[in-house]
């Protein structure tokens, strides 16, 4: 089932605290590994951006400063790792 934007937020949010935490924001290369189809329209879009292309099927994604500053960061502030992993649609037993 293809993520919604809430999910690739959170996913991204929940991969800076998991394997970049002491990373600034804007240095990380390596931010979301996403499908294609999960996250092609937000790059459309603009609020994330890759050096990838389509044909890779699999892309690595960063956000753009807007959506770091008003979506993921305030993630980031105010829920733990199990909770952005739950909003990322991973299921925590």
């Amino acid at each position: 089932m293809k993520m919604t934007l809430a999910e690739v937020r959170a996913e991204m949010a929940r991969r800076k605290v998991q394997f970049h935490e002491r990373e600034e924001w804007g240095t990380i290369n390596l931010w979301g590994l996403f499908a294609w189809s999960d996250i092609s329209a937000h790059l459309k879009s603009g609020r994330y951006v890759t050096d990838m292309h389509k044909e890779n099927k699999t892309l690595w994604v960063r956000p753009v400063k807007a959506e770091w500053e008003g979506y993921i960061k305030p993630l980031i502030d105010t829920h733990t790792l199990t909770e952005l992993s739950e909003m990322a649609g991973w299921s925590i037993s």
